[in-house]
């Protein structure tokens, strides 16, 4: 398919006002008059000039500008006057050469006009995030606005009236999108210069975009955005302008990472499958495991995104799917965490550029009889792809000789990509810098060892409120309350609610950095970072659940519905008085809700990072206060550091099991919240 084009100057004599006001004037504060300072017989003096009177001039005129005949001038502005001075002009050099007032005026227009600018990209960047709405318009200017050529074309069938035919064509995509009055009516989506790799999931593809752009039952054509089309489609658009066809295919390259990943996921599956600790599974809960704790699992096009995804986090990982109904809930409600696979121009020489293959590990995947078979396990066996090299193409010489560049097209011949494979976080993470760093260095990139911004990994996880006086610098609480259900064992479970007043103490400030992307040159280095990510991950769910609020920030009250959670960051002399009113008697307080007053428990969190995640926990238990410190360990894991919950007294379950330790983190593990861990605790092992 064919690729759619791109009055005569005056002099004055003295003004009324200089031959009125001689000497006798207050001298006029002007940018010159400090440099000056030192020659008090040169300070021009003069009246105050209005506007209309600078406007009226020489020192405003032509005559300023260099025209021969201009020395015999007089000026009834002082700083006119000492302007030309300072330059040495027609005549009046005072010997001000070497004075900056000038310069540093100079550097104010630039200044200014530097402010301007930035301004207005700031503007720009505001209403760019406005994609527009569903119309022939806005997806025109949205397709432009990206760089992608597009040109329309009428349905040449009868009726009254006739779809028009949007056509989106890159190096390596073509984009079919038919409107009738505004409404999208199909889109095509193909990948006409790939291989098959790529090809065999275009329909999936074009059904995401759809989606995008079709209305949903019910909804307005009016208020349809391109929101989520604009972010699909721009990472289609990003790939096919970084494309060099014929050489470089980038759906290619990402493409091979795919079958690649994907042969390892199948690979990680029959592994499980085999292992006797999974006997009696099912083959959700296996594919969880792979997800959540092997490599992951590739999947493209998936969950509403275009493109490849490496997935490696998911809540309600541990949950028995049981019906159907529930699997499906399960699959509607959960939130999976993952990395989009894509590409950007390479500024950093550290990094490799791509590499376009679907060898990036061997047919076995398993190696055998290597160097590595003293390791625990079995070893993956990756591979290290041939370098993409970009020719010199006819077209390019031929430029080069137009340019005159001669001898110089030699210089043209084979290269490297100037391109680099990127993993971008879905959603970002917040990790220490320290974490942080580590990251970008598996990953091949030098992460800059200096930092404009400090902030704070607490202030990053829980935003201080605009306005609130809370140094960064110093320690900090967060006290939310909430309701937590209560399932007490029984023939028939009984449900019932208790408020949680939790208090989350952060006393060693740790400097963090929120992660969005990872350059990458191989996947074995995305594949080596997953169990971090997997920790913080965890840590953030069970945190954010706790303490967090999504539907904003709000000052303990005991008037407001005791449903919502409700935040406030408190100082010691808060504490103190609540103390003195008598809020906290033995770890139990009175929440009111409504005319009732229900118990309120008190738990308090201690958190800090280093060396790796650590809670401490306390909250009442069997007329004591219970202690439990808890490390978040790589792949989400949650190891008991020290506990006082279990002793003597209920160390056994009642259908005998032994209860130990270690039972504490799996528990977390499987709830995924701190408020349901404790109360599980409370009323089955009480």
């Amino acid at each position: 398919m064919a690729t759619p084009m791109k009055q005569a100057p005056s002099q004055q004599g003295k003004t009324p006002s200089q031959s009125q006001h001689g000497a006798a004037a207050t001298p006029v504060s002007t940018p010159f008059s400090t440099s000056m300072a030192g020659h008090a017989g040169l300070t021009p003096h003069g009246p105050r000039s209005s506007p209309q009177q600078f406007k009226k001039s020489p020192a405003t005129s032509i005559t300023l500008m260099g025209h021969p005949g201009s020395s015999a001038v007089n000026f009834d502005s002082p700083s006119a006057a000492a302007a030309l001075g300072a330059l040495g002009m027609g005549g009046l050099d005072m010997g001000l050469d070497g004075v900056g007032a000038l310069g540093s005026l100079g550097n104010l227009g630039r200044n200014d006009e530097d402010e301007r600018a930035r301004r207005l990209k700031t503007v720009i960047d505001i209403l760019s995030q406005n994609k527009g709405l569903v119309s022939e318009a806005g997806l025109e200017r949205l397709v432009k606005r990206l760089g992608m050529e597009c040109m329309w074309e009428d349905d040449m069938g009868g009726g009254g009236s006739k779809p028009r035919t949007l056509i989106v064509a890159g190096s390596a995509i073509e984009l079919l999108i038919v409107l009738l009055k505004d409404a999208v009516q199909s889109v095509s989506l193909a990948f006409p210069e790939s291989a098959d790799i790529v090809g065999k999931h275009a329909e999936e593809a074009g059904k995401i975009l759809l989606d995008d752009l079709k209305l949903a039952p019910g909804q307005n054509p009016l208020t349809k955005r391109l929101d989520r089309f604009a972010a699909n489609f721009e990472l289609l658009a990003t790939l096919d302008k970084l494309s060099v066809i014929p050489g470089l295919n980038l759906f290619e390259a990402v493409g091979g990472i795919y079958e690649s990943l994907e042969r390892l996921y199948q690979w990680d599956l029959q592994k499980l499958r085999e292992d006797p600790a999974y006997n009696g599974r099912d083959d959700q809960y296996i594919a969880n495991m792979v997800l959540c704790t092997r490599n992951g699992r590739p999947v493209m096009h998936a969950r509403d995104r275009v493109g490849l995804s490496i997935d490696y986090w998911k809540e309600k990982r541990l949950l028995p799917t049981g019906s159907k109904a529930d699997a499906a809930y399960i699959k509607e409600t959960e939130r999976a965490w993952g990395m989009l696979i894509s590409c950007a121009p390479l500024k950093d020489i550290s990094i490799p550029p791509v590499r376009v293959s679907d060898k990036w590990l061997s047919m076995e995947v398993e190696k055998v009889n290597g160097p590595d078979d003293l390791q625990p396990g079995p070893v993956i066996d990756w591979l290290q792809p041939d370098n993409t090299i970009l020719q010199p193409s006819d077209a390019s010489k031929a430029e080069s000789d137009a340019n005159g560049l001669g001898a110089d097209a030699l210089l043209l011949g084979p290269k490297f990509p100037e391109v680099m494979f990127k993993a971008i976080l879905d959603p970002p993470l917040h990790v220490p810098v320290n974490v942080w760093e580590e990251i970008c260095q598996r990953g091949g990139a030098m992460p800059s060892a200096v930092f404009l911004t400090h902030v704070t990994l607490d202030s990053l996880l829980f935003p201080v409120a605009p306005g609130s006086q809370q140094d960064p610098n110093e320690p900090r609480s967060i006290t939310v309350t909430r309701k937590v259900d209560v399932c007490r064992a029984s023939d028939e479970p009984e449900w019932s609610q208790n408020v949680h007043r939790n208090r989350l103490w952060i006393y060693r400030l740790v400097i963090g950095k929120t992660l969005t992307e990872i350059p990458f040159s191989h996947p074995q280095q995305i594949i080596s970072i997953l169990p971090l990510l997997r920790q913080y991950a965890f840590l953030s769910t069970i945190l954010e659940k706790e303490f967090g609020q999504k539907e904003g920030r709000s000052a303990l009250s005991t008037t407001e519905d005791k449903s919502a959670k409700m935040m406030a960051t408190t100082t010691n002399e808060d504490d103190y008085e609540a103390l003195m009113a008598g809020a906290s008697i033995n770890g139990l307080g009175q929440a009111e809700s409504g005319d009732a007053r229900t118990p309120e428990l008190n738990v308090d969190v201690n958190f800090t990072t280093y060396p790796v995640p650590r809670l401490s926990i306390t909250f009442p238990f069997q007329h004591r206060t219970a202690s439990v410190t808890l490390e978040i360990q790589a792949n989400g894991q949650v190891h008991v550091e020290s506990q006082n919950v279990i002793d003597e007294s209920n160390s056994t379950a009642p259908n005998g099991r032994e209860r130990r330790p270690e039972d504490l983190g799996k528990m977390l593990e499987v709830k995924e919240d701190i408020g349901e861990w404790i109360e599980f605790i409370r009323t089955r092992w009480a």
